[in-house]
Protein backbone atom coordinates (compact mmCIF):
# COMPACT_ATOMS: atom_id res chain seq x y z
CA UNK A 1 0.00 0.00 0.00
CA UNK A 2 1.30 3.45 -1.02
CA UNK A 3 0.94 5.58 2.23
CA UNK A 4 1.95 6.18 5.41
CA UNK A 5 1.92 3.44 8.40
CA UNK A 6 -1.22 3.97 9.59
CA UNK A 7 -1.39 4.57 13.76
CA UNK A 8 -3.15 1.17 15.37
CA UNK A 9 -3.16 1.83 18.78
CA UNK A 10 -6.80 2.73 19.08
CA UNK A 11 -9.90 2.50 17.30
CA UNK A 12 -10.90 5.92 17.68
CA UNK A 13 -8.56 8.70 17.05
CA UNK A 14 -8.74 12.54 16.95
CA UNK A 15 -7.11 14.38 14.55
CA UNK A 16 -3.84 14.82 15.79
CA UNK A 17 -3.93 10.67 16.52
CA UNK A 18 -4.20 10.98 20.37
CA UNK A 19 -6.76 8.68 21.55
CA UNK A 20 -9.45 10.06 23.35
CA UNK A 21 -10.40 10.48 26.72
CA UNK A 22 -12.46 7.45 26.81
CA UNK A 23 -10.05 5.11 24.94
CA UNK A 24 -7.91 6.08 27.84
CA UNK A 25 -9.64 4.58 30.35
CA UNK A 26 -9.99 0.97 28.66
CA UNK A 27 -8.72 -2.12 30.64
CA UNK A 28 -5.44 -2.84 29.46
CA UNK A 29 -2.91 -4.33 31.74
CA UNK A 30 -1.08 -1.43 31.83
CA UNK A 31 -4.32 0.76 33.33
CA UNK A 32 -4.45 -2.26 35.80
CA UNK A 33 -0.66 -2.51 37.02
CA UNK A 34 -1.49 1.78 37.38
CA UNK A 35 -4.31 0.83 39.94
CA UNK A 36 -2.86 -1.53 41.44
CA UNK A 37 0.40 0.10 42.32
CA UNK A 38 -2.07 3.41 43.38
CA UNK A 39 -4.06 1.02 45.97
CA UNK A 40 -0.34 -0.13 47.87
CA UNK A 41 1.03 3.21 47.52
CA UNK A 42 -1.53 5.86 48.45
CA UNK A 43 0.96 8.34 49.68
CA UNK A 44 3.27 8.35 46.47
CA UNK A 45 -0.03 8.42 44.59
CA UNK A 46 -1.48 11.46 46.31
CA UNK A 47 1.84 13.66 45.84
CA UNK A 48 1.28 13.14 41.63
CA UNK A 49 -2.56 13.53 41.87
CA UNK A 50 -3.81 15.06 44.68
CA UNK A 51 -1.69 18.23 45.10
CA UNK A 52 -2.47 20.96 43.36
CA UNK A 53 0.70 22.16 40.79
CA UNK A 54 1.69 25.55 41.44
CA UNK A 55 3.32 25.39 37.92
CA UNK A 56 3.70 22.37 35.85
CA UNK A 57 6.36 24.29 33.42
CA UNK A 58 9.45 23.13 34.28
CA UNK A 59 11.07 24.57 31.10
CA UNK A 60 9.72 26.25 28.25
CA UNK A 61 10.12 25.07 25.15
CA UNK A 62 9.38 28.47 23.59
CA UNK A 63 6.57 28.31 20.45
CA UNK A 64 5.14 24.88 19.43
CA UNK A 65 3.78 23.54 15.83
CA UNK A 66 0.42 24.32 15.40
CA UNK A 67 -1.10 22.23 12.67
CA UNK A 68 -4.19 23.80 12.79
CA UNK A 69 -3.03 27.50 12.69
CA UNK A 70 -0.85 25.70 9.43
CA UNK A 71 -3.68 24.48 7.67
CA UNK A 72 -6.19 27.70 8.42
CA UNK A 73 -3.75 29.70 6.78
CA UNK A 74 -2.90 27.14 3.93
CA UNK A 75 -6.77 26.91 3.52
CA UNK A 76 -7.20 30.42 3.67
CA UNK A 77 -4.99 31.47 0.90
CA UNK A 78 -5.84 28.91 -1.47
CA UNK A 79 -9.23 29.72 -0.86
CA UNK A 80 -9.10 33.23 -1.95
CA UNK A 81 -7.37 32.54 -4.73
CA UNK A 82 -10.12 30.56 -6.55
CA UNK A 83 -8.01 27.85 -7.24
CA UNK A 84 -10.05 25.18 -9.24
CA UNK A 85 -8.24 21.98 -7.37
CA UNK A 86 -5.37 21.40 -4.97
CA UNK A 87 -3.99 19.28 -2.78
CA UNK A 88 -1.61 18.83 0.36
CA UNK A 89 0.46 16.54 2.47
CA UNK A 90 1.86 17.79 6.17
CA UNK A 91 4.40 15.75 8.01
CA UNK A 92 5.77 16.29 10.97
CA UNK A 93 8.69 13.73 12.21
CA UNK A 94 8.14 11.27 9.78
CA UNK A 95 4.56 11.01 10.39
CA UNK A 96 1.80 12.26 8.44
CA UNK A 97 -0.54 14.87 10.17
CA UNK A 98 -2.47 16.19 7.92
CA UNK A 99 -3.59 15.60 3.83
CA UNK A 100 -6.41 16.23 1.96
CA UNK A 101 -7.85 18.22 -1.65
CA UNK A 102 -10.18 20.86 -1.88
CA UNK A 103 -11.72 21.23 -5.14
CA UNK A 104 -11.91 19.59 -8.45
CA UNK A 105 -9.40 17.41 -10.41
CA UNK A 106 -11.92 17.10 -13.36
CA UNK A 107 -14.86 19.54 -12.83
CA UNK A 108 -18.74 18.59 -13.62
CA UNK A 109 -18.40 19.54 -17.01
CA UNK A 110 -15.49 17.02 -17.63
CA UNK A 111 -16.48 13.13 -18.34
CA UNK A 112 -16.22 11.82 -15.73
CA UNK A 113 -15.95 14.59 -13.08
CA UNK A 114 -13.57 13.71 -10.09
CA UNK A 115 -12.91 15.32 -6.93
CA UNK A 116 -9.46 16.55 -6.05
CA UNK A 117 -7.51 14.90 -3.16
CA UNK A 118 -4.28 13.87 -1.37
CA UNK A 119 -3.79 10.71 -3.77
CA UNK A 120 -4.72 12.77 -7.30
CA UNK A 121 -1.64 12.68 -9.45
CA UNK A 122 -0.37 15.70 -11.53
CA UNK A 123 2.48 16.42 -13.64
CA UNK A 124 5.77 17.33 -11.79
CA UNK A 125 7.25 20.11 -13.18
CA UNK A 126 10.37 20.93 -11.52
CA UNK A 127 9.62 19.04 -8.30
CA UNK A 128 11.51 16.06 -9.88
CA UNK A 129 14.59 17.96 -9.83
CA UNK A 130 15.53 16.66 -6.47
CA UNK A 131 14.34 13.71 -7.76
CA UNK A 132 17.17 13.62 -9.81
CA UNK A 133 19.97 14.96 -7.89
CA UNK A 134 19.40 11.88 -5.16
CA UNK A 135 19.80 9.75 -7.65
CA UNK A 136 23.30 11.40 -8.98
CA UNK A 137 24.59 11.36 -5.12
CA UNK A 138 23.13 7.98 -4.84
CA UNK A 139 26.30 7.18 -7.67
CA UNK A 140 28.58 9.32 -5.95
CA UNK A 141 28.32 7.43 -3.17
CA UNK A 142 28.81 4.27 -4.41
CA UNK A 143 31.28 5.56 -6.28
CA UNK A 144 30.58 5.75 -9.83
CA UNK A 145 30.67 9.22 -9.83
CA UNK A 146 32.17 12.02 -8.54
CA UNK A 147 31.40 15.23 -8.32
CA UNK A 148 34.44 17.05 -9.34
CA UNK A 149 34.36 14.78 -12.63
CA UNK A 150 33.91 16.20 -16.48
CA UNK A 151 30.27 15.14 -17.13
CA UNK A 152 30.65 15.45 -21.19
CA UNK A 153 32.58 12.31 -21.40
CA UNK A 154 29.99 10.65 -20.26
CA UNK A 155 27.54 11.11 -23.19
CA UNK A 156 30.54 12.26 -25.64
CA UNK A 157 29.75 8.45 -27.26
CA UNK A 158 25.68 9.42 -27.95
CA UNK A 159 26.38 13.22 -28.69
CA UNK A 160 29.57 13.55 -30.20
CA UNK A 161 31.28 16.76 -31.45
CA UNK A 162 30.85 18.82 -28.08
CA UNK A 163 32.37 22.33 -27.44
CA UNK A 164 35.42 22.91 -25.86
CA UNK A 165 33.55 24.94 -23.44
CA UNK A 166 32.09 21.33 -22.13
CA UNK A 167 35.28 20.26 -20.98
CA UNK A 168 34.96 22.06 -17.51
CA UNK A 169 31.77 21.37 -16.90
CA UNK A 170 31.41 18.94 -13.92
CA UNK A 171 28.59 17.00 -12.11
CA UNK A 172 28.61 19.75 -9.45
CA UNK A 173 28.07 22.38 -12.02
CA UNK A 174 25.05 20.45 -13.55
CA UNK A 175 23.56 19.53 -10.06
CA UNK A 176 24.21 23.59 -8.72
CA UNK A 177 22.79 25.24 -12.19
CA UNK A 178 26.24 26.63 -12.44
CA UNK A 179 27.61 25.01 -15.89
CA UNK A 180 27.26 28.17 -17.79
CA UNK A 181 24.46 26.90 -19.85
CA UNK A 182 21.88 29.77 -20.89
CA UNK A 183 19.47 28.57 -23.02
CA UNK A 184 17.64 27.53 -25.43
CA UNK A 185 14.94 25.78 -23.10
CA UNK A 186 14.08 22.60 -25.06
CA UNK A 187 14.83 18.75 -24.81
CA UNK A 188 14.60 18.82 -28.61
CA UNK A 189 16.90 20.78 -28.89
CA UNK A 190 19.21 19.28 -26.72
CA UNK A 191 21.86 17.71 -28.64
CA UNK A 192 22.38 20.67 -30.91
CA UNK A 193 23.30 23.14 -28.13
CA UNK A 194 26.50 20.93 -27.08
CA UNK A 195 28.23 22.13 -30.23
CA UNK A 196 27.60 25.87 -28.93
CA UNK A 197 29.92 27.39 -26.66
CA UNK A 198 28.65 28.17 -23.15
CA UNK A 199 27.73 31.70 -23.35
CA UNK A 200 27.91 32.12 -18.65
CA UNK A 201 31.25 31.17 -16.87
CA UNK A 202 31.05 27.69 -15.56
CA UNK A 203 31.59 27.29 -11.94
CA UNK A 204 30.11 30.79 -11.29
CA UNK A 205 27.36 32.14 -13.27
CA UNK A 206 24.10 30.18 -11.71
CA UNK A 207 21.28 30.32 -14.08
CA UNK A 208 18.39 27.92 -13.62
CA UNK A 209 18.13 25.94 -16.82
CA UNK A 210 16.04 22.05 -17.11
CA UNK A 211 19.52 21.64 -19.50
CA UNK A 212 21.53 20.80 -16.73
CA UNK A 213 19.05 18.25 -15.61
CA UNK A 214 18.48 16.42 -18.81
CA UNK A 215 22.05 16.46 -19.02
CA UNK A 216 22.43 14.44 -15.61
CA UNK A 217 19.42 12.18 -16.98
CA UNK A 218 21.76 11.33 -19.82
CA UNK A 219 24.74 10.67 -17.98
CA UNK A 220 22.89 8.73 -15.50
CA UNK A 221 21.63 6.51 -18.38
CA UNK A 222 25.11 6.15 -19.64
CA UNK A 223 26.85 4.80 -16.10
CA UNK A 224 24.08 2.53 -15.53
CA UNK A 225 23.27 1.42 -18.95
CA UNK A 226 19.57 1.98 -17.63
CA UNK A 227 16.85 4.10 -18.57
CA UNK A 228 16.85 6.71 -16.28
CA UNK A 229 13.45 6.70 -15.10
CA UNK A 230 13.90 2.96 -14.17
CA UNK A 231 17.17 3.67 -12.37
CA UNK A 232 15.52 6.31 -10.64
CA UNK A 233 12.41 4.45 -9.63
CA UNK A 234 14.45 1.39 -8.59
CA UNK A 235 17.23 3.28 -6.16
CA UNK A 236 15.24 6.10 -5.06
CA UNK A 237 11.54 5.85 -5.17
CA UNK A 238 10.87 2.28 -4.45
CA UNK A 239 13.46 2.49 -0.97
CA UNK A 240 10.90 5.40 0.04
CA UNK A 241 8.16 3.37 -0.60
CA UNK A 242 6.81 5.43 -3.40
CA UNK A 243 5.62 3.08 -5.75
CA UNK A 244 3.24 4.35 -8.18
CA UNK A 245 5.25 7.02 -9.36
CA UNK A 246 5.31 7.27 -12.64
CA UNK A 247 6.11 8.86 -16.17
CA UNK A 248 2.73 7.72 -17.91
CA UNK A 249 -0.03 10.01 -17.14
CA UNK A 250 -3.21 8.21 -15.43
CA UNK A 251 -4.87 5.87 -17.85
CA UNK A 252 -8.24 6.91 -16.62
CA UNK A 253 -10.10 10.52 -15.55
CA UNK A 254 -6.26 11.99 -15.16
CA UNK A 255 -6.59 15.20 -13.45
CA UNK A 256 -6.77 18.46 -15.49
CA UNK A 257 -5.60 22.05 -15.48
CA UNK A 258 -7.80 24.54 -16.12
CA UNK A 259 -7.43 28.83 -17.08
CA UNK A 260 -8.92 31.34 -15.04
CA UNK A 261 -12.92 30.26 -15.92
CA UNK A 262 -13.19 26.26 -14.54
CA UNK A 263 -15.94 25.77 -17.43
CA UNK A 264 -13.25 26.14 -19.58
CA UNK A 265 -12.41 22.72 -20.45
CA UNK A 266 -9.60 21.17 -19.23
CA UNK A 267 -6.66 19.64 -20.55
CA UNK A 268 -3.56 17.34 -19.88
CA UNK A 269 -0.07 15.94 -20.53
CA UNK A 270 0.53 12.84 -22.38
CA UNK A 271 3.80 10.54 -21.55
CA UNK A 272 7.07 11.85 -21.04
CA UNK A 273 10.26 10.46 -22.04
CA UNK A 274 12.42 8.64 -19.77
CA UNK A 275 15.08 11.28 -20.18
CA UNK A 276 12.61 14.65 -19.93
CA UNK A 277 11.94 13.50 -16.53
CA UNK A 278 15.68 14.58 -15.03
CA UNK A 279 14.19 18.04 -15.07
CA UNK A 280 10.53 17.62 -15.03
CA UNK A 281 7.69 14.90 -15.98
CA UNK A 282 6.65 12.60 -13.47
CA UNK A 283 3.21 12.10 -12.73
CA UNK A 284 2.99 11.94 -8.27
CA UNK A 285 0.53 13.15 -6.04
CA UNK A 286 1.09 14.84 -2.92
CA UNK A 287 1.63 11.71 -0.45
CA UNK A 288 4.88 10.96 -2.81
CA UNK A 289 6.25 14.23 -2.26
CA UNK A 290 5.38 13.96 1.44
CA UNK A 291 7.44 10.59 1.62
CA UNK A 292 10.38 11.84 -0.67
CA UNK A 293 11.06 14.60 1.58
CA UNK A 294 10.17 12.41 4.62
CA UNK A 295 12.74 9.69 3.08
CA UNK A 296 15.38 12.30 2.28
CA UNK A 297 15.45 13.60 6.08
CA UNK A 298 15.53 10.52 7.57
CA UNK A 299 18.70 8.91 5.11
CA UNK A 300 16.57 6.11 3.92
CA UNK A 301 18.53 6.13 0.25
CA UNK A 302 21.54 8.52 0.74
CA UNK A 303 23.57 9.07 4.07
CA UNK A 304 23.33 11.78 6.35
CA UNK A 305 26.52 12.99 5.40
CA UNK A 306 25.38 13.55 1.92
CA UNK A 307 22.21 15.04 2.29
CA UNK A 308 23.96 17.43 4.71
CA UNK A 309 26.32 18.33 1.89
CA UNK A 310 23.68 19.23 -0.43
CA UNK A 311 21.99 21.44 2.07
CA UNK A 312 24.88 23.05 3.13
CA UNK A 313 25.75 24.33 0.05
CA UNK A 314 27.13 27.74 -0.21
CA UNK A 315 24.56 29.30 -3.08
CA UNK A 316 20.88 28.57 -3.87
CA UNK A 317 20.62 25.11 -5.40
CA UNK A 318 21.87 21.84 -4.88
CA UNK A 319 19.01 19.85 -6.38
CA UNK A 320 16.85 20.92 -3.68
CA UNK A 321 16.27 25.14 -3.89
CA UNK A 322 18.02 26.46 -0.56
CA UNK A 323 16.79 29.31 1.92
CA UNK A 324 19.82 29.88 3.81
CA UNK A 325 18.11 32.78 6.10
CA UNK A 326 14.49 31.78 6.72
CA UNK A 327 12.58 33.38 9.96
CA UNK A 328 13.04 29.94 11.79
CA UNK A 329 16.06 28.61 10.36
CA UNK A 330 17.37 26.96 6.85
CA UNK A 331 14.73 26.09 4.74
CA UNK A 332 15.07 23.70 1.30
CA UNK A 333 12.49 22.84 -0.88
CA UNK A 334 11.77 23.00 -4.81
CA UNK A 335 8.58 24.65 -6.97
CA UNK A 336 7.93 23.40 -9.97
CA UNK A 337 5.54 25.12 -12.60
CA UNK A 338 4.46 23.55 -16.19
CA UNK A 339 2.08 25.99 -18.76
CA UNK A 340 -0.58 23.38 -21.28
CA UNK A 341 -1.66 26.39 -22.97
CA UNK A 342 -4.38 28.70 -22.81
CA UNK A 343 -3.42 29.67 -19.33
CA UNK A 344 -3.98 26.11 -17.80
CA UNK A 345 -1.27 25.31 -15.48
CA UNK A 346 0.20 23.21 -12.97
CA UNK A 347 2.43 24.78 -10.03
CA UNK A 348 3.16 22.57 -6.80
CA UNK A 349 6.05 23.42 -3.68
CA UNK A 350 7.69 21.06 -1.65
CA UNK A 351 9.22 22.17 1.45
CA UNK A 352 11.66 20.68 4.10
CA UNK A 353 11.34 22.68 7.25
CA UNK A 354 13.11 22.84 10.87
CA UNK A 355 11.55 20.91 13.28
CA UNK A 356 10.83 17.81 11.48
CA UNK A 357 8.22 19.63 9.47
CA UNK A 358 8.09 18.44 5.95
CA UNK A 359 5.21 19.74 3.34
CA UNK A 360 3.30 19.78 -0.12
CA UNK A 361 1.33 21.54 -2.14
CA UNK A 362 0.27 21.21 -5.64
CA UNK A 363 -2.73 23.06 -7.46
CA UNK A 364 -4.23 22.43 -11.47
CA UNK A 365 -4.78 26.36 -11.00
CA UNK A 366 -3.21 29.28 -13.09
CA UNK A 367 -4.39 31.84 -10.61
CA UNK A 368 -3.05 30.10 -7.02
CA UNK A 369 -0.19 31.52 -5.04
CA UNK A 370 3.28 30.36 -5.50
CA UNK A 371 2.89 26.87 -3.50
CA UNK A 372 6.24 27.76 -1.81
CA UNK A 373 5.45 31.01 -0.85
CA UNK A 374 2.23 29.43 0.85
CA UNK A 375 3.52 26.51 2.50
CA UNK A 376 6.34 29.28 4.37
CA UNK A 377 3.37 31.51 5.02
CA UNK A 378 1.89 28.77 6.83
CA UNK A 379 4.61 27.55 8.41
CA UNK A 380 5.12 30.64 10.17
CA UNK A 381 1.69 30.96 10.98
CA UNK A 382 1.65 28.01 12.82
CA UNK A 383 4.35 29.31 15.39
CA UNK A 384 2.47 32.67 16.01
Amino acid sequence: MDDFAPDTRSASMTLDGIPDEADTRTDTAETRAERDFRRANPRAMRRINDVPLIDDVIVFPGPVFDRFAFMQRLLLRMEASGAVGYSWALVQNGRLIDAGGVGDARTPAETPPREMDERTRMVSASLAKPICAVAVMKLVEDGVLNLGEPAYPHIAGTFPGGHSSLDAVTIEHLLTHTSGYDGPGRLSQFPGTLSNSLTGTTGTSQKYENWNYWFLALVIEAVTGRPYADFARDRVLLPMSINNMTREVDDEAPCLYYALDPSTGGTSWGDFTATAIGAYGWFGNAIHYAKFLAHFRNDTVLSGQTRQQMLNWHRSYFGFRLWQNGARGKYYGHGGDFGRGGGRDFHGGMMGFPDGIDAVLLTNSPHAPDPEDVLIDAYHAAYS
